[in-house]
């Protein structure tokens, strides 16, 4: 069973120990019962398949630290799709991107859709068959004194969830001639003492020459539960080579690479997205303000001899031009720093971007790219070389990075509120809220809650609100869902966005656990607003801005027509509302080009997005009386 202390397995025996034995902590964090990120994957690329079919061999050396593919592992190397490719739930890893083990599969369901605990075999990652008897180059055979390694690094939990005490990390080798596995290694879970931030180095030197052989595979799986997103294990850096250099006469085990390990973060101060027409109607020392005068990266220097990086960081708008560039093409940037140690890199940001071109009048990117330029001089991966962001100026406030790794909850607590502090920069007005709903084992789509906009917290001031509102889930990153609200709402100054539930249990909130706006969180469920200490994060909550129409028609003759479409910018899907749907005979999607995208016949509420690219688009309605209204949107990918 989990500790009540730290995320717990969601099913009905845990949450009634929870309630039992907390009944006066009524913030509690859960794991996701589903990986959002995966079912965003799949909107538009086809289901993973297994890739056990027949396979070249693989040469020596096997190396894969999990950074030059994103989702599922790199087919080239691994035969399954069970593990988790990103670079989000780890901490202080080996290089960016890691392979997470949990209890879904490879669709991010749950391997087990059960309300009570269940523990099994979870997540598998197997390599192809490897030539470990034929040498690729210069002929002959591996023999034992060839110092045959597999290194590798792993962490328990993370952010994630920890392993019990009972749960255990696996590695399992194939043995091509009696065609079966056999376990050589194992680490069981039990998280104390600052456990969940460490990887740990493991060099398996082969003493066995039966497994020197041609079709030679390995393959890592974790036992725990299976239920969700639980019993959590990250892998980094899986190496597999001939540790002997016959050149040297020595063994050579260490790893030679210079690599980022997070990736980019928002160069705002405090925010990931702030409307671009907002930041463009401060001064310029005021926007100076916003945008970090400084912004960090996150590397490593995985070697043991001194050397020196040059680093570099370009910004471009979305138009592809560059605004903004610090470092060298070529040269020492920054000089050695201590090996085998997560460091931090700090550089100065210069900002013309009020001079870019934008999508619309409230809306913009920028491309970050950060890289190493003189990195390969370590012999290392490319691939962990580069890390790129995109920094949002959409119509929305936001301080989290669209990535759930838990939810949060108000348990035991019919009424309680919850609320997040947002300083508008400009008056405007609030046309939508979005918040992201996290599904988890047990369904919360029929509870009620009410939307709220305060001005002030203590006392409490309330300026809006809206009823009988229902949590409602997109399978999708970025899966937030947009509550268009019934009535313009004025808003400037500091306000307060969130909702007050009615019954007891929780409504899922995601919670980012990657970002830290604690200072601007805060939950009421006595009476007394306090602050959220569960954890450091962000509630998932985003205040969309806007004109004070917000059904904007371009034929005067419908001008009451009513007309909405969300999220924009949109990523997989559009949803379209209209006051009266029987009045539409058809809808056509035009590019910037003119060039008509998409025809579909009578009204749809949901139109996919998914397989248009990022830019301006026009949605056009033919009402039945012949007229036209139209409005533009944006793709964002």
């Amino acid at each position: 069973m989990k500790y009540i202390l730290k995320p717990v397995l969601l099913s009905a025996a845990c949450l009634f120990f929870a309630v039992s034995n907390l009944f006066a902590q009524s913030e509690q964090l859960f794991p996701l019962t589903n990986n959002p990120v995966i079912k965003k994957y799949l909107l538009s690329n086809p289901a993973p398949a297994l890739r056990n079919a027949s396979f070249t061999n693989l040469d020596l050396p096997f190396v894969d630290d999990f950074s030059s593919t994103k989702v599922y592992p790199d087919a080239n190397k691994w035969s399954d799709n069970y593990v988790y490719v990103n670079d989000q739930y780890a901490r202080n890893p080996i290089t960016i991107g890691v392979a997470t083990f949990d209890g879904l599969d490879a669709n991010g369901n749950a391997y087990t859709n059960s309300n009570a605990a269940s523990q099994g075999g979870c997540d598998t990652l197997t390599s192809h068959p490897i030539n470990l008897l034929t040498k690729p180059v210069g002929g002959g055979n591996y023999v034992l004194a060839d110092m045959i390694t597999l290194s590798f690094y792993y962490e328990k939990k993370g952010w994630g969830d920890a392993p019990e005490a009972n749960d255990s990390l696996i590695l399992d080798f194939y043995n091509p001639t009696t065609l079966k596995w056999s376990r050589q290694w194992n680490v069981l879970g039990g998280v104390s003492s600052g456990q969940d931030s460490v990887f740990n180095e493991v060099n398996f030197h082969f003493s066995d020459s039966t497994f020197l052989q041609d079709g030679f595979r390995f393959r890592f799986r974790t036992y725990g539960s299976n239920t969700g997103d639980l019993d959590i294990w990250h892998l980094d850096y899986v190496r597999l080579y001939a540790a002997y250099n016959s050149s040297s006469g020595m063994m050579d085990t260490v790893l030679h690479d210079v690599a980022f390990t997070r990736p980019g973060i928002s160069l705002l101060d405090g925010f990931t997205s702030i409307p671009w027409d907002h930041f463009t109607s401060l001064s310029a020392t005021a926007q100076q303000a916003i945008i970090s005068d400084s912004s960090t990266v996150y590397y490593r220097v995985n070697d043991n001899a001194a050397a020196d990086v040059g680093f570099n960081n370009r910004i471009y708008d979305y138009a592809g031009s560059l605004v903004s560039s610090f470092g060298l093409t070529n040269g020492n940037i920054f000089p050695a720093r201590p090996n085998n140690q997560n460091l931090t890199y700090t550089f100065p940001l210069t900002s013309i971007y009020p001079n870019s071109p934008s999508y619309t009048i409230d809306s913009t990117t920028f491309l970050v790219k950060n890289y190493f330029s003189n990195a390969n001089s370590f012999l290392g991966l490319t691939s962990n070389d580069t890390i790129r962001y995109t920094q949002e100026f959409y119509n929305y406030y936001s301080y989290d990075d669209g990535s759930a790794e838990v939810a949060y909850d108000l348990v035991s607590a019919p009424n309680g509120k919850l609320a997040m502090r947002f300083d508008i920069i400009k008056p405007d007005t609030l046309r939508a809220v979005r918040f992201y709903f996290a599904q988890m084992g047990a369904s919360v789509a029929t509870k009620l809650f009410t939307i709220k906009i305060w001005s002030s917290l203590s006392p409490e001031a309330l300026i809006y609100q809206e009823t009988n509102q229902r949590p409602s889930y997109i399978d999708e990153v970025n899966g937030y869902s947009t509550y268009v609200l019934d009535q313009i709402v004025p808003v400037s100054g500091t306000i307060y966005v969130g909702f007050q539930q009615v019954a007891g249990d929780g409504l899922h909130l995601g919670f980012d656990k990657n970002t830290a706006s604690n200072s601007k969180m805060f939950y009421n469920v006595t009476g007394t607003w306090n602050g959220v200490g569960v954890a450091t994060g962000s509630f998932m909550i985003r205040p969309v801005m806007g004109d004070t129409n917000l059904f904007v028609g371009l034929s005067h003759n419908e001008a009451d027509f009513q007309f909405a479409v969300y999220p924009n910018p949109a990523t997989g899907l559009m949803k379209v509302k209209v006051a009266e749907p029987s009045k539409v005979s058809a809808m056509e999607v035009y590019s910037c080009e003119g060039n008509v995208v998409k025809n579909l016949k009578g009204f749809n509420d949901v139109i996919a997005v998914d397989d248009l690219s990022n830019g301006i688009y026009l949605l056009r309605m033919v009402l039945t009386n012949g007229n036209v209204v139209q409005k533009k949107f944006i793709v964002a990918h």
